[in-house]
């Protein structure tokens, strides 16, 4: 970083550069924090293209009917050229892959496999029904944190606007300054730690908190287990690689290290339920699945349960949360109102 010790134009110019590139790289991270994945126009996609596998089974027709409803979608503006891709030979996965990081990490893995096994409108279906199964909870999580940003940024306006009813326009001159910086800021610092090396120590503490740790286990589980009992379903069995890829689905960084460890005993000749007794956070329940559902050659149901299961509960807790967590930001904002009125009332501000 350079410093401000510097004083000539070189100097400066460094350090308005460097200072822009981390302000990129904040707003970046902090895009992709709340925008997140259109896991619904997937599901569409998905779903319309299964529907055509099975009726006329032309990749190339396919893709020409499914795009079109999705052309001003983020993803269908990337698809532009995915049926000249195929018309001049190229794979499915190759005409989807411009679209690659806007794309959940198992999407395109999980295309290739169909078209290698011929099971496409299969593999769409699925990637239907997860897409879909994924819709709802993601929606709680945003609704969990927008909900209280909201309010309090609703909070900070009013007394804003408390401050200029009163006639103290110095006053919310310097409020409108302090909460624009403070929020500023605070984008920024959300924004570095979302794409920081810092990530996975913080993920770590997400992980061993009370509640907030079991509701991340909980998630990445539902999204692991789901993705590995799809790949099972298409006749993938590297079975390194389905764990690698399904983890990749997991966005806590610590609890997908951990689902990585058991690809790792894969390729040490260790078997499915040794393979993920080295999974930390598993519990007793769900390694005693595993163990049954590998012994009874039904993998991919094992996994399918262990993933209905993680879900309901994680669909339950978010249910019970949301509520408290919106009393109590209602109740700070009010007690931070009701302090900038007492203040103006006694003629402190």
């Amino acid at each position: 970083m350079p410093t401000t010790s510097d004083r000539t134009p070189n100097g400066y110019a460094e350090l308005f550069a460097w200072l822009r590139r981390v302000g990129k790289k904040g707003a970046r991270g902090l895009y992709l924090c709340v925008r997140g994945t259109d896991y619904q126009s997937l599901a569409d996609f998905s779903r319309n293209f299964s529907v055509c596998m099975k009726s006329v089974a032309d990749v190339e027709k396919g893709l020409e009917l499914c795009i079109r409803p999705m052309r001003r979608t983020p993803i269908g503006r990337r698809w532009t050229t995915a049926v000249e891709t195929v018309q001049q030979g190229g794979t499915l996965t190759e005409a989807l892959s411009p679209a690659r990081e806007s794309l959940p990490g198992f999407y395109l893995p999980l295309v290739q496999a169909g078209e290698q096994s011929g099971r496409l409108a299969e593999v769409f279906q699925f990637l239907h029904d997860h897409c879909k199964a994924l819709c709802e909870p993601l929606t709680n999580l945003r609704r969990t944190w927008l909900f209280p940003l909201a309010i309090f940024f609703a909070g900070s306006v009013l007394r804003i606007l408390i401050c200029l009813l009163s006639g103290n326009v110095i006053q919310a001159i310097q409020l409108t300054f302090s909460e624009t910086l403070g929020w500023t800021l605070a984008a920024l610092v959300l924004g570095l730690v979302m794409l920081s090396p810092i990530r996975h120590s913080i993920d770590q503490i997400r992980l061993s908190l009370p509640f907030v740790g079991t509701l991340e286990r909980e998630i990445a589980m539902h999204r692991f287990f789901r993705v590995m009992s799809m790949m099972y379903a298409v006749g993938e069995h590297r079975v390194e690689s389905m764990i690698r890829l399904a983890a990749e689905t997991v966005t806590n960084r610590a609890a997908r290290s951990e689902l990585e460890k058991a690809a790792i005993a894969i390729e040490n000749q260790h078997t499915m339920a040794e393979a993920f007794r080295k999974v930390g956070f598993l519990s007793a329940q769900t390694q005693t699945t595993i163990t049954t559902a590998e012994h009874s050659g039904t993998l991919e149901r094992g996994f399918q349960q262990i993933s209905d299961e993680a879900g309901t509960s994680m669909v339950m807790k978010l249910r019970w949360i949301q509520p408290i967590l919106f009393r109590l930001v209602i109740l700070m904002v009010a007690i931070s109102t009701l302090s900038t009125l007492l203040k103006i009332a006694l003629g402190l501000i």
